[in-house]
């Protein structure tokens, strides 16, 4: 079981990147015109994709085969090695494109924008593997550290675009985010070369690496068909609507960062700790209890969020108004990906990861159906409906898939308090505008019940956390006397 002293220190990068996010945000969104934020969206957007589509699904393999390597350099070397390569060649291949690329992703066909996207991309994707080798070694500080350090930097950087030299453009965005990504990877770099710099000279079968590729590649699709899912929003107002549009729908996403945070430090936690598991022989019908308590822990979330949401009225520019509605529809993204980690863990057990492809791929379909019908009329308010019912047909096939290959257990409940979410969400969105007190309410009124319908899994919680903080801070060693603590 891990010890309260990861936990924490895993959990400290998430909460204080959240928390100066808070300023960076609306900072960002004061400072820079509706279109440069939308730009930097689409930014976000093709980074992710570069990561997710040139890791090659073996970011994914390196974690699942960590405990069952004997040699972990040349693991790491297997697994990044090939992203790399494929990264390199697309590189060289668009050089006669970037203008074009350009005028599609920004709508300026300013080749510049374009090859700081491409380093943007590079450090993203060498920062990725040097995470893991954080994560797999339970070393939360290091980890938190590397994710403050980027959120301070680029918070600095906005500040000191206030002063009156700055053309306060979107070139200066761009390249002021580069800077923060360039922090991590120096932060990464420094925290694990002593793990990396015996990668190098490692060698590789190339059995081991079709080994690799063998789990990785339907990884590869899921993980692309999941970037789609998570960026077709953003294409869909890049496309059908406008980039104003599109600036409020990534400010929105950036205020459900609660969400984020909780996301964050499950996934980074969960999956190690699974395969470990797995690995010794435990028990996994304690898979059934995590699942309830992580389902609490989200409809808290959800509900206070819908309580304090009108509070961003308060720190962004009037064109943002709307945000405080959209956000409620953005948070379910992180919350119900987080439960599905949970929930389906047979299809990571079973090593059947192209019923994750089917998963994705069946809600993306969803997504891009619902985008289609409801961005053109409604904007960022139709893009943020479709992703939230896209991510629940997404938490239920998930679901499904991992009850249908591995075991059978009790999900009716966590359907129904998703489901409810989701709506009330979605119906805040619609009456909102109209009735902002009553709405208010509502999600005020839902305070006490979800302290009530969960109240078991509450005490449950309390009851573990406290063991585990009596175990950490207050165990007896072994050969003292009684009361003795170590």
């Amino acid at each position: 079981m891990v010890n309260i002293r990861t936990i924490l220190a895993f959990a400290m990068g998430p909460v204080a990147s959240a928390a100066i996010g808070l300023m960076t945000v609306p900072a960002i969104a004061w400072i820079f015109s509706p279109n440069d934020v939308g730009r930097l969206n689409m930014v976000q957007v093709s980074v992710s994709f570069g990561v997710l589509l040139f890791n090659l699904g073996l970011d994914r393999a390196y974690v699942r085969e960590y405990h069952e390597s004997s040699d972990r350099g040349a693991l790491l070397k297997a697994c990044f090695a090939p992203g790399l390569a494929l990264m390199l060649t697309v590189v060289l291949i668009s050089i006669p494109f970037d203008e074009r690329i350009a005028e599609w992703l920004f709508g300026v066909g300013h080749v510049a924008y374009y090859w700081v996207l491409v380093a943007c991309v590079v450090v993203s994707f060498v920062s990725r593997f040097l995470s893991l080798i954080l994560r797999m070694q339970d070393r939360g500080i290091a980890f938190s550290l590397s994710q403050i350090l980027p959120k301070i930097i680029l918070l600095v950087v906005m500040g000191v675009f206030f002063l009156p030299i700055f053309k306060r453009s979107f070139g200066e965005l761009e390249v002021a985010y580069l800077l923060s990504l360039l922090s991590v990877l120096f932060i990464y770099s420094w925290n694990t070369w002593r793990d990396w710099s015996p990668a190098l000279k490692a060698t590789v079968s190339r059995q081991q690496v079709n080994h690799l590729l063998g789990y990785g590649v339907p990884l590869i699709f899921a993980g692309v068909a999941y970037w789609g899912l998570d960026a077709t929003s953003s294409l869909a107002l890049r496309s059908l609507s406008t980039l104003p549009e599109l600036a409020i729908y990534s400010v929105s996403m950036s205020f459900a960062g609660v969400g984020v945070v909780f996301q964050t430090i499950f996934t980074v936690l969960w999956a190690p700790m699974v395969y470990k598991w797995v690995a010794n022989g435990v028990d996994m019908r304690r898979v059934d209890d995590i699942a309830h308590q992580a389902l609490a822990v989200v409809c808290a979330i959800w509900v206070l969020s819908g309580s304090l949401s009108w509070l961003t009225e308060w720190v962004l520019p009037a064109h943002y108004a709307p945000v405080k509605y959209l956000m409620l529809c953005c948070i379910g993204q992180p919350l119900l990906y987080t439960l599905s980690e949970i929930t389906c863990v047979g299809i990571g057990i079973t090593r059947r990861s192209m019923l994750s492809l089917w998963s994705t791929v069946a809600a993306l379909l969803v997504n891009v159906a619902g985008s289609i019908l409801l961005v053109p009329s409604y904007g960022a308010a139709g893009a943020t409906a479709a992703n939230a019912v896209a991510f629940l047909a997404f938490f239920v096939a998930r679901t499904e898939a991992s009850a249908h290959v591995w075991r059978p257990f009790p999900r009716a409940r966590l359907y129904v308090f998703v489901t409810a979410a989701v709506g009330l969400s979605i119906a805040t969105l619609a009456f909102g505008p109209g009735y902002p007190l009553q709405v208010l309410l509502v999600w005020v009124a839902l305070l006490p019940v979800v302290a009530w319908c969960f109240r078991a899994e509450w005490l449950g919680m309390y009851r573990s956390l406290r063991a585990a903080i009596r175990s950490e801070f207050f165990s007896v060693e072994p050969g003292s006397g009684p009361g003795t603590v170590s």
